[in-house]
C-alpha cells in the first residue's frame, strides 16, 4: 500500500512503511532540535500518532515554520539514508522522490516566505 507526504501543491509518494519511517523520524527530530511545543514537532507527532497505511500526510499549516520543515525532512532523509535498513528500492526512493520532495519544500520556503511562524 502506498502513503505520501504532502506540503502545498508537493506530493511524494511512497510505501506506507517508508513513509510511516519518514514521518517517525522527522517527528523525533523535530521535538530534539526545536522541542516538542514547536508547530512543527506538534504537526508531526499528530500526523505520527493519527499514521495509518494509505494516508495523505499533510503537512500545511499556517503557523509552520517551512524552513524547519525542510531540515527535518532532510535531517529524516540522511537517516534513513544512512541506516542501511531500506532496500536498494527503498534507498532510490530516498535519493531520489524524497529528495525532490524535500527541495520542492525548500523552494516553496523561498517562494512564499514562509520562513517562520505566520
Amino acid at each position: 500500500m502506498s502513503s505520501a507526504l504532502a506540503f502545498d501543491d508537493h506530493i511524494c509518494w511512497g510505501t506506507s512503511t517508508a513513509i510511516h519511517d519518514i514521518l517517525a523520524r522527522a517527528a523525533s527530530i523535530a521535538s530534539e532540535r526545536y522541542g516538542a511545543s514547536n508547530p512543527a514537532a506538534k504537526l508531526l507527532a499528530r500526523e505520527l500518532a493519527e499514521y495509518w497505511g494509505g494516508k495523505v500526510v499533510t503537512l500545511s499549516e499556517a503557523n509552520l515554520s517551512a524552513d524547519q520543515l525542510f531540515e527535518v525532512l532532510t535531517a529524516a532523509r540522511n537517516q534513513a539514508l544512512a541506516s542501511g535498513e531500506f532496500t536498494e528500492l527503498g534507498q532510490r526512493w530516498l535519493a531520489e522522490a524524497m529528495a525532490t520532495f524535500c527541495k520542492e519544500v525548500e523552494a516553496a520556503t523561498k517562494i512564499s516566505g514562509r520562513t517562520g511562524p505566520q
